[in-house]
């Protein structure tokens, strides 16, 4: 079998950080290359500069890397950065995508491309891969638009994926990070009660992403925790499993909450068709694991 050459985008992101953390300690030794606005060492991996963004500097990219395997993680993923600049995130979530995509069906490699729950209107969960999306924010459509430009592509899958949760490899405090420092400090947290996700583990979603390259499975598959939690939900049980005490957290309407574009109330996703046709890929629950 030849050696596998990975691309992996966004690599200092929560997800691509994981990914890439798997791709290096992966016992088939792939050549890795991790592209990155900010270049980075990174034992095992080869970091590239690279702005999504900048549209006519992909196609020489990835043709002088020449993978064999895509993963394509890096976006405009912050709902309010998105909304605040449609025009880039339009840049990179979509038109990067197919601007990528086009490079990696060149080199007959395989692409993969993570979407997200978030292209569906939370009115009618859970939602399985032929389901309708509706999108109620720019992020939505632009990654919805990014999921149109690889329709009938053979070599490609869109990997939907929905709230994640876990500490990532990079040293940065993101939002659950942030949660779990405040349980421990037993710092009060007000938490959406009514505001419903199927979450994933950060490590679980990038193994099965590197799965399903391997795999040739294309179109849309969703990749979903097999718990149907609100934001409160999550909280509660990480304190539960840390043994912490819950008397801090609030629950709170996310109706309460003021914005530019509306929050869907439910946007659980169906797992069957992975369970089905790859059922060791499917994330498990959440467990102690995922907290420290």
């Amino acid at each position: 079998m030849p050696a596998e050459t990975w691309l992996l985008t966004g690599a200092t992101g929560q997800l691509g950080g994981w990914a890439l953390h798997e791709l290096c300690h992966d016992p088939a030794r792939p050549r890795v290359f991790a592209l990155a606005r900010q270049p980075a060492e990174r034992a095992g991996a080869t970091v590239v500069a690279c702005d999504l963004a900048q549209l006519d500097t992909l196609r020489p990219l990835v043709t002088d890397l020449r993978p064999t395997h895509a993963l394509h993680l890096g976006a405009v993923t912050s709902v309010a950065d998105a909304f605040a600049d449609p025009a880039r995130a339009q840049r990179v979530n979509a038109d990067a995508t197919a601007e990528l995509a086009a490079a990696v069906r060149a080199c007959g490699a395989r692409f993969v491309y993570a979407s997200t729950d978030m292209v569906f209107d939370g009115d009618h969960a859970p939602y399985a891969e032929g389901d309708e999306p509706r999108p109620l924010s720019v992020y939505g459509r632009t990654k919805l638009a990014g999921e149109r430009a690889l329709a009938g592509s053979p070599h490609a899958l869109t990997v939907r994926i929905p709230l994640m949760y876990g500490l990532p490899r990079h040293p940065r405090r993101t939002t659950f990070a942030q949660q779990l420092d405040a349980l421990h400090a037993a710092t009060p947290l007000r938490l959406f009660h009514d505001e419903f996700r199927t979450p994933v583990w950060l490590r679980d979603a990038a193994r099965a992403l590197i799965g399903l390259a391997r795999s040739d499975l294309a179109g849309v598959i969703h990749l979903a925790g097999p718990q149907r939690l609100s934001r409160l939900d999550l909280i509660a049980r990480a304190a539960t499993l840390l043994g912490l005490p819950t008397s801090g957290l609030t629950a709170v309407s996310r109706l309460s909450v003021g914005g530019d574009e509306p929050r869907p109330a439910d946007l659980s996703l169906d797992g069957a068709r992975l369970a089905q046709v790859m059922p060791a890929l499917t994330p498990g629950p959440l467990r102690i694991d995922a907290l420290r």
